[in-house]
């Protein structure tokens, strides 16, 4: 491609912005549409951009990921949790890596984690972190490559 020199080149940030959020509403389909009926479930709770992704903060007990949609709640000290928000964006790349998959291999598996009586007192009795299991681990390990933080 040429380039007039009035011309401006491409954003870089807004074409990987284009790219996250086209592939999220066509590979990553299935689970984005979940997070889009979510989203505007929860359509007057307060939104912000996080690295492409839509972050909604809900009044849930926990963090939760679908396509390009993230849902925390607020810490005790009334702020967004950074750790959290990064890992929930974490799943989101999982999203795209995984497409039409994620759910079967992430999504299904980290709710029963988290939410299963039986995985919970395993996790007391043996000490094991929440963030041990392969799929929660990914996430954070993804979202740190990532490493760009854009805070609201």
């Amino acid at each position: 491609m040429c380039y007039h020199k009035d011309m401006k080149m491409p954003d870089r940030r807004k074409l990987k912005r284009g790219a996250y959020t086209a592939a999220q509403w066509t590979w990553g389909l299935p689970q984005t549409m979940i997070g889009a009926a979510l989203f505007m479930a929860h359509r007057k709770n307060e939104h912000f951009d996080y690295n492409g992704a839509r972050a909604t903060v809900w009044d849930k007990d926990s963090g939760v990921s679908l396509g390009r949609y993230i849902f925390v709640p607020r810490s005790r000290s009334g702020k967004v949790d950074d750790f959290l928000l990064d890992h929930e964006y974490g799943h989101t790349l999982q999203s795209l890596i995984l497409g039409p998959f994620y759910l079967i291999f992430v999504g299904a598996p980290s709710i029963l984690w988290n939410r299963l009586p039986h995985f919970r007192r395993k996790r007391k009795r043996t000490g094991k972190s929440y963030y041990s299991a392969p799929f929660e681990s990914s996430a954070n390990r993804l979202a740190a490559r990532a490493g760009h933080r854009h805070h609201h």
